[in-house]
């Protein structure tokens, strides 16, 4: 059932504003008769679409938050730990938000993943979901970026704590996986108070691993795909905005055709074209030589588009 807000009328002429009021009580008084009509059409009870209405509205409506919670929301902005990617995110992740990593193979994406994850993990009430789908998650290269940043050794403990790792072989295991994490997390939050709430990171190392690992024929692949993806963004809407969980899914690029090529015009990341508009923000992550890398904002409408800053790869993770 649709709402029609009323149009502002003040500072409209007498005569005007009485057409207007006329008009608008003429819409919804034939608006109701419609609908009587179709009460006594579907042979409905009215008590029965009032509850109906009360469940849809309960069910999908709008939900009332306090305004002071949600500007502390907004303001814990989690650091990527790499200066000058914070400064080009302008200050980091966002509660709330679902960013995709982008990029060719080998290029820095799982590395990257790493950092945020011991940053994340490493700070006082900081939760990591790490969600391994190519099976190479190397616990020794997690501790030691936290080793190689000097931290001590009951916060290596306490993050290595913190972070959960789930490997999924199907797009069915990883969503599954993400479904049971959702139960377990609404039972925590609803067990603390809003200031006893931790930080959530979700990362998904990577989506074509598992999404292009199952072999179908050319009818039905691309249908197939795009249920997987819809079930996948179902989930990460939910943690993002439910939980106000940060989301990192990795992605590969369906075109590449030499390393200098990182015009992002001439590349379009992989899992086609329905995924393309489901993370809010994009990263493209490409090889400059040695260990640098060079990572542009590929989509984000907060952001300067294609804007980018210069990192290296070493042993404390990836470093400005």
């Amino acid at each position: 059932m649709a709402l029609c807000l009323p149009t502002p009328t003040i500072g409209l002429p007498r005569s005007l504003r009485a057409a207007t009021w006329h008009r608008r009580s003429r819409v919804i008084g034939q608006s109701a008769r419609t609908f009587e009509q179709q009460l006594k059409c579907a042979n409905s009870h009215p008590r029965d679409v009032l509850q109906m209405k009360h469940y849809i509205l309960k069910k999908f409506g709008g939900v009332k938050k306090n305004a002071t919670q949600l500007l502390a929301i907004e303001r814990n902005v989690i650091p990527t730990s790499v200066t000058c990617l914070d400064e080009l995110l302008r200050g980091g992740l966002y509660p709330g938000q679902l960013c995709e990593l982008c990029g060719p193979r080998a290029s820095g994406k799982t590395q990257l993943c790493f950092t945020i994850a011991a940053n994340v993990a490493s700070r006082s009430g900081g939760i990591v979901w790490y969600f391994d789908t190519k099976k190479d998650f190397c616990r020794l290269r997690y501790e030691g970026i936290m080793r190689a940043r000097n931290f001590e050794q009951k916060i290596i403990k306490d993050a290595l704590r913190s972070t959960k790792i789930y490997q999924a072989r199907s797009s069915y295991e990883l969503v599954q996986a993400l479904r049971q994490s959702v139960t377990l997390c609404k039972q925590e939050q609803n067990e603390a108070s809003f200031e006893e709430r931790k930080i959530l990171l979700v990362i998904i190392d990577s989506l074509p691993a598992i999404i292009f690992k199952v072999p179908r024929n050319a009818q039905q692949s691309d249908n197939q795909t795009t249920y997987e993806l819809e079930d996948l963004a179902e989930v990460c809407r939910f943690l993002t905005m439910e939980y106000q969980a940060v989301v990192i899914t990795v992605n590969l690029l369906s075109q590449w055709n030499s390393s200098e090529q990182t015009n992002a015009a001439n590349i379009t990341p992989a899992l086609g074209k329905y995924w393309a508009n489901i993370p809010a923000t994009r990263l493209l992550i490409t090889r400059l030589h040695g260990e640098t890398r060079k990572i542009n904002v590929w989509k984000d409408l907060r952001l300067i588009e294609n804007s980018s800053c210069t990192v290296t790869i070493n042993d404390i993770g990836v470093t400005s």
